[in-house]
């Protein structure tokens, strides 16, 4: 299966070439670039000016030749009847990496369009994972006047941490440059990733110690196991930073599959005890629960305790579960039968919750207030039985 890339683009302009010399050990078929230029009747000065749809041929003949990627771009691609919207917003979530180009300085207000076309539907739609969602946009054209509608969009891109996922270019060399060293970052980081992925499935020597224990046994050594590799993964003290905020966390581990009575119960009562009176800092809970076997959506929910309420998100390191009325979240990490298992799992999750910090932190916050009114008459009786010594 090839990976597949969404081309989307925004302008109307045409850039400077800029100095294609310097492409020559990266891009596809780099000896033969000033050719297929010339023969779209353009010229090869650094000084001259390329416009768009020779941009896109060129990017999309790159990716197709050099790493084989499958390419959609909404220009070029035949429709099968749908709406603009609900096929740009199905490839936006559908595609692997989505690269954007914005490079127009005046191309914000569309002559007869809505503000919200198809390209800007698909750019909110990728932001919904960010991590693979890449935008080149020339340099200026996103500090520009926009329409209201658009405001909240670009500084969404502009914003998320500190440009990641933008980077802005002077000309179509510097762009095609820019978009390489992308693709090569995702390149890397997929390949690392699926071979972790891999080593962390096999069955080893961990994975044979923890099948011989009882359960008891086995959820203390899943938990040591647990506790480094969220302390590898950020989580110190019982706090992760996620974006500007910190989120409190606690770790717990099921020794068998989800649905077993008797494995379920180690995670039974993980919500009741942020309301137990042995806590005095009440904070917004986010619960890591690593399961040895397998977890279901439905069993998520009902763990919640809220079944109509919760919702959940299924992702390939496991599911995000909350109550949104009452701020409980819950990661599940299912068949973590080693550690390295864990590693891979949790470090798809948190790079999932670094996406969401805002929905996170937003719940946290909602189940700190909620937790403080129910606990507060309750705290208050205590303080004064203590201090009467009536029972």
């Amino acid at each position: 299966m090839h990976a597949r890339v969404m081309l989307s683009s925004v302008t109307k302009d045409d850039i400077p070439l800029g100095d294609i010399r310097s492409l020559k050990s990266t891009w596809y078929e780099f000896e033969t670039l000033t050719e297929r230029l010339q023969s779209a009747g353009l010229s090869v000065e650094a000084d001259s000016r390329i416009d768009f749809t020779s941009v896109r041929t060129e990017i999309q003949r790159h990716l197709k030749g050099k790493y084989g990627f499958e390419v959609y771009n909404f220009q070029n691609t035949p429709s099968d009847g749908g709406s603009p919207e609900r096929v740009t917003i199905l490839e936006s979530h559908r595609s692997h990496l989505v690269i954007g180009i914005f490079g127009s300085k005046t191309g914000w207000k569309v002559p007869d369009q809505d503000p919200l076309t198809p390209t800007f539907r698909e750019w909110r739609a990728a932001l919904e994972t960010p991590l693979k969602f890449k935008i080149f946009a020339f340099k200026g054209s996103l500090t520009v006047r926009k329409p209201p509608a658009l405001e909240g969009l670009v500084r969404e891109i502009t914003d998320y941490k500190n440009g990641m996922i933008y980077v802005e270019f002077g000309d179509a060399a510097d762009l095609f440059a820019s978009l390489e060293s992308a693709v090569q970052d995702y390149v890397n980081k997929a390949v690392a990733g699926y071979a972790r992925d891999y080593a962390a499935k096999q069955p080893n020597s961990e994975t044979e110690q923890w099948l011989l224990l009882p359960y008891r046994a086995r959820v203390v050594e899943m938990r040591s196991a647990l506790e480094r590799v969220a302390q590898w993964q950020g989580v110190k003290q019982g706090m992760l930073a996620l974006d500007s905020s910190i989120q409190p966390v606690e770790l717990h581990c099921v020794p068998d599959n989800f649905s077993i009575p008797e494995s379920r119960k180690f995670a039974a009562y993980i919500f009741d005890d942020e309301t137990s009176g042995g806590k005095s800092d009440l904070t917004g809970t986010l619960h890591i629960v690593a399961s040895f076997g397998g977890v279901t959506d439905l069993q998520t929910r009902r763990h919640l305790g809220n079944f109509e309420a919760a919702e959940v998100y299924s992702a390939p390191w496991g599911f995000y579960a909350t109550v949104p009325a009452s701020g409980i979240q819950c990661l599940y990490l299912p068949r973590c039968i080693n550690s390295l298992v864990m590693q891979s799992k949790l470090s798809g999750a948190i790079s999932w919750l670094a996406e969401h910090a805002q929905q996170i932190t937003a719940l946290a916050t909602r189940r700190s207030q909620i937790l403080k009114l129910v606990s507060g008459p309750a705290d208050s009786a205590r303080i004064s039985k203590a201090r009467t010594g009536r029972p």
